[in-house]
Formats: C-alpha cells, structure tokens, sequence
C-alpha cells in the first residue's frame, strides 16, 4: 500500500508505478505466476517449493501439538530449524517422485534429539538418567534415580524445577493431532529437595496411535523462583531446554 512520506512525497505502489525511497519510479514487474507454474526450466524449483510448503506445515503441526511445553522452551529460530529437519525427513521418501515426496512415519528418526531451545541443551542441565518407551496407548518415561542437588545445573535465581513430558500423536496425512494426557506428573520440586528415585510419569492417549502416524515425545526441564509461596517462571526462557526423545 502506498503512503505519503512529505508533501509530495510517495512509496510503495500506485496505479502500477513502484515509488521507492530514493525518489526513483518504476513499473511494477507483471507476475510471473503462469510461468512459474508451466515453464519447463522451473521444474525443479516448482518441486523444491511444494516439498519445502509441506515441510512447513508438517513442521507447524507438530509446534501447535506441542505448543505448551514449546512455549517455555523454544528460540527464535526453532520454526525455521525445524521447518528444515522436515524438509529433510520429506526427501528421504523414496516412494514418491520429486515434488510428490510426503513425511513417512519410517523415516521420523532424524527427529530424535530436536532441541527447541537451541541455547540450552539437555545435556548440559539435566544429569540424571531417564528412558521413554511406547506400549499401546501409553508412552511412559521412566527415572531410576533423580538427586536435583547434584543432578540438576540451575540457572541463578532459580529455587524449584518441573520436568517436563509430553507426547503427541500425529496424523500427517490429514494434519491433525491428539495430545495424550500426564495423569501423574512430577510437579514443581525443590532444587534442594530429597532424591527420586523409580519414578514413572505416563502419558496416554484414548486409543492406541495408528502405525502411520508419527508419536512424538519430549523430554525438559522448566526452573522457578518461589517467593512468598509462589512459583514464578524465571523470566528468560532461554535456560530451559526442551527435547524430542522419543519418536515411533
């Protein structure tokens, strides 16, 4: 849309007329859409772009899943990061031809390790060990033995910690999700609190996901300040870690 800039001063686009900032006028170039869509020498990037559309979806699927374990645990950047590990599973697909080429739940390993939170890494906050397994509709993560006094690296400030689990059942054919339900999680424990151990947190789903679809859990770890008996996210998010850990 076009906006004056002085008295006499215009940019953007009028009546087919691009004004730019240095006073200069041009046309404005006709769309090259039926090219785009019929030239023989923009094949490939009409196929690089149906792939990379779909790998963006794929990839806001599994975010709105997930949103709010994401919401504590993410960066700036994790849409595109993650955008680009779909677009990387979408060409392992060897069933499809080029531009046709779809997620196949097969393939999902390369999800394994996603870190939302690119500058926080879990294996420089959380040091105690831990498994995630899937039986039916559940998918459980297990702790042999937690000690949050010398198991946990806090950022200053923080006085208490939640372990984060959640898990999604995706269906990437038609783009829809179920979240399973934590009956039991850990809650907000104190950093100088005793030591868990054999503990199990159980995610389930109302039924057992379909084989085609993609199960994926994640793994992380959220870090309060309590005052006056209050629980209060540390304000930069930027020290919580969030990780997928489990795919099938």
């Amino acid at each position: 849309m076009a906006s004056q800039t002085g008295i006499l001063g215009l940019q953007g686009t009028v009546g087919g007329l691009v004004f730019a900032k240095d006073g200069s006028v041009r046309q404005k170039p006709a769309s090259n859409k039926a090219a785009f869509n019929s030239k023989a020498s923009l094949a490939r990037t009409r196929e690089n772009a149906a792939e990379f559309g779909l790998s963006a979806k794929y990839s806001k699927l599994l975010r709105d899943s997930l949103r709010v374990a994401i919401a504590s645990a993410s960066d700036s950047r994790v849409t595109s990061r993650l955008t680009q590990k779909m677009r990387e599973i979408v060409g392992l697909d060897d069933a499809n031809d080029r531009g046709l080429r779809v997620f196949d739940s097969s393939n999902s390993a390369p999800l394994l390790g996603f870190n939302f939170n690119a500058g926080a890494g879990i294996g420089q906050t959380m040091y105690f060990p831990y498994s995630v397994t899937g039986a039916g509709a559940d998918v459980t993560m297990s702790i042999p033995a937690l000690n949050p006094a010398s198991d946990i690296a806090a950022p200053q400030g923080a006085t208490h910690f939640e372990v984060v689990f959640a898990v999604s059942d995706l269906d990437m054919e038609m783009l829809t999700y179920t979240n399973a339900t934590v009956a039991a999680p850990l809650g907000i424990l104190p950093l100088n609190g005793a030591p868990l151990v054999n503990q199990a947190v159980v995610a389930s789903f109302p039924a057992a996901p379909a084989d085609a679809n993609l199960v994926v859990g994640v793994v992380g770890i959220n870090f309060y300040q309590q005052i006056n008996g209050k629980f209060y996210p540390l304000n930069n998010n930027s020290t919580n870690p969030l990780a997928i850990e489990y795919v099938a």
